[in-house]
């Protein structure tokens, strides 16, 4: 019997709804209170079960006289019932596997105050970043020479006029003019007052704010989000 112990347990039954379908099994037909001495529960845990084997036809209710006993129902039924739950897995799976699919596409965001907490965006962007990629950015600056003390080393190493990351830059005219001669052609500007102080940036599946002024950054990790931002971006750039 040890091997089929358990069976019932891996198709969702409990312990004790196990229990009492082999005690059935074996000793045939028993009452209530026959079924608490032989599992060692109280009656009201064998009431509680009795209806886990009695809705899926695995234990029958008779009447015996005055008597109301309980019996096994044949174990070919239990291929049924396995038959039923792999149907109903096999209805659920296509659900379940959307969600499964897509819950890595749901954005991640995270906030990072202070210097240093825009100087950690600035450095796991560049850390992550491959090389030869390209990010893409917005910057307002009303005193980039200011703004700049938030870049780290690495900011410079990798996406400075000799790094081995490509960026392109919309900002505006005064910032514009005073870009290294190299990263020009990676640079436009804008005609309209452009200076609230706020930087966006595109890349590595990433969309990032940065805000001076509160030394507030938020990164929006998704690769929908990005390629959609990268998009617009784009299409602004070539407009310029």
């Amino acid at each position: 019997m040890s091997k089929e112990k358990g069976v019932l347990k891996q198709l969702g039954f409990s312990d004790i709804a196990e229990q009492i379908y082999f005690i059935l099994l074996k000793k045939g037909a028993c009452s209530i209170a026959e079924l608490a001495q032989l599992t060692g529960k109280h009656r009201p845990v064998i009431y509680r079960t009795l209806p886990e084997l009695t809705s899926v036809n695995l234990v029958a209710k008779i009447s015996k006289g005055k008597r109301i006993l309980y019996k096994a129902e044949s174990p070919a039924n239990l291929s049924t019932l396995s038959k039923r739950q792999i149907e109903s897995i096999n209805m659920a799976l296509p659900k379940l596997l959307d969600i499964f699919q897509n819950k890595d596409k749901k954005p991640k965001v995270s906030f990072f105050e202070g210097k240093e907490g825009i100087a950690t965006v600035y450095e796991n962007l560049m850390t992550s970043t491959k090389k030869e990629e390209v990010i893409y950015r917005y910057e307002s600056p009303r005193d980039y020479k200011r703004n700049k003390r938030y870049y780290p080393s690495l900011y410079w190493k990798r996406a400075g006029a000799s790094g081995d990351i490509d960026k392109y830059v919309i900002t505006n005219q005064k910032t514009h003019q005073k870009r290294h001669a190299n990263l020009n052609r990676f640079s436009k500007a804008v005609s309209i007052p452009f200076e609230d102080n706020i930087t966006e940036i595109i890349g590595n599946g990433k969309v990032i704010f940065i805000d001076y002024d509160t030394e507030t950054a938020i990164v929006i990790e998704n690769e929908r989000f990005a390629d959609f931002q990268k998009s617009i971006y784009k299409m602004f750039f070539e407009k310029l």
